[in-house]
């Protein structure tokens, strides 16, 4: 990141206080800049605290991808597969499901798995710079990312996928029965295969990082609102005031980093994006005995299993139903069970369970850049399943482009009008 300022200090509003948001808002205070925060909710209880706690380089998948929209009738008959959609949506989110399928074409894949791996790549670094700039360091470890497989078939079926992983540059090691046994005893010993993405990291508590992020800006002379954003409002022809229930606040600049929420104040200003809420659940379950040193990726069973603080992580599968629906833990209970077969002495005893929001684009690719025709309003969201990875890059680059500086890479990928 760079130690050059910008030309003069302005006054930021930043909406929302999300990983992305947080983080965008440190970089800016770091640069000298008057900024306030504004989020309803407390800190460390929005999407970014329950995701898989995986800094993932290596997450450079695209969620369209010619194998996966092949699969998609059997995903929806199966009680344990992948993805749910509540049918009742389904005309809303049919143009982002159009979009979706084209995104599917293989010369597709490739451009988004490409612009993702751009961003990626300088995931882990910075957030090294950020953790150690507000003494967070505690709450990240260098683990790696192991992906495993129980059958042959399983593993030959991927094989497009780590072709893909080597053609966008990123690290693994193929892993044997044995050396699965050896780097994680605590796996029960059924898995074949499995391949390891050394340079992925795991936040040991996400929601517990976030809440931290928020006190060290507090710390840094930054504000914070706890109130909800109506709307964003012009002042002669441009946007310049924030609306709350307690009344309008002018700004030089905004962010907008409201995860699924930040089409809304888009729309506001005159620009439409295709973004929608992938809905993730998650299950806290006791630490077992071994345990597991590193977030597993259970292929098969489409299931992440990560060690935190405070247990035992399940994050599992997609469901496309908006913002207003109530939850159902249904299919991430069943799960348990999975998870019970791939985790050696682990007791099936639910914790915790937890719903939150994946800010998603048809292409997996976030939108990252000024708003079209409002210069002084940058927005970075739909990170979606990679979204606590891009965070804190996402927020430099926010820095970076309110500075007028260059951020170094090149952000047409991941323009609101591309």
């Amino acid at each position: 990141m760079s130690e050059q300022r910008g030309p003069a200090p302005r006054r930021v509003g930043v909406i929302g206080g999300g990983i992305t948001g947080i983080s965008a808002a440190i970089f800016l205070r770091r640069d000298g800049h008057d900024v306030a925060l504004y989020d309803p909710g407390d800190p460390g209880s929005g999407t970014s605290s329950g995701n898989a706690g995986v800094i993932s380089t290596g997450g450079i998948i695209p969620t369209a991808t010619p194998y996966v929209l092949k699969r998609v009738p059997k995903m929806l008959l199966d009680p344990y597969g992948p993805l749910t959609i509540r049918w009742r949506y389904l005309p809303q989110i049919a143009p982002w499901l159009v979009s979706l399928v084209l995104n599917g074409a293989p010369s597709r894949v490739e451009a988004n798995a490409r612009a993702k791996a751009a961003l990626l790549d300088h995931a882990y670094s910075t957030y090294r710079i950020l953790a150690r700039e507000t003494g967070t360091e505690s709450y990240i470890s260098h683990t790696g990312l192991l992906t495993v497989f129980e059958t042959d078939q399983g593993w030959r079926r991927a094989q497009w996928l780590l072709d893909l992983l080597r053609r966008c540059g990123r690290n693994f090691e193929i892993l044997s029965q044995d050396q699965i046994r050896q780097m994680e005893p605590g796996l029960a010993p059924i898995f074949r295969h499995a391949y390891l993405l050394p340079e992925n990291g795991l936040i040991l508590h996400p929601g517990k990082l976030v809440t931290e992020l928020h006190e060290a800006f507090r710390r840094m002379g930054g504000t914070i609102v706890k109130r909800p954003v109506q709307r964003i409002e012009r002042v002669g022809g441009v946007a310049r005031r924030l609306v709350t229930d307690a009344g309008g606040e002018d700004f030089d600049s905004f962010v907008i980093s409201a995860g699924a929420w930040s089409k809304t104040f888009l729309r506001q200003i005159g620009t439409r994006v295709l973004l929608d809420a992938e809905r993730g659940y998650h299950i806290m379950l006791p630490q077992p005995d071994p345990g597991l040193w590193r977030p597993v990726n259970v292929y098969e069973d489409t299931m992440f299993l990560s060690p935190m603080q405070h247990g035992l992580r399940l994050t599992t599968g997609v469901e496309l139903a908006g913002t207003e629906a109530p939850p159902d833990f249904t299919r991430a209970r069943r799960m348990i069970k999975r998870a019970a077969r791939a985790v050696t002495n682990l007791r099936p005893e639910e914790q915790s369970a937890w719903l939150g929001f994946r800010p998603s684009t048809p292409n997996s690719v976030p939108f990252l850049g000024p708003a079209p025709g409002h210069a002084n309003v940058v927005c970075a969201f739909g990170g979606g399943h990679i979204g606590m990875s891009l965070g804190p890059i996402s927020g430099r680059i926010v820095a970076d482009l309110v500075a007028g500086r260059d951020p170094g890479i090149d952000l047409a990928a991941y323009a609101l009008d591309r």
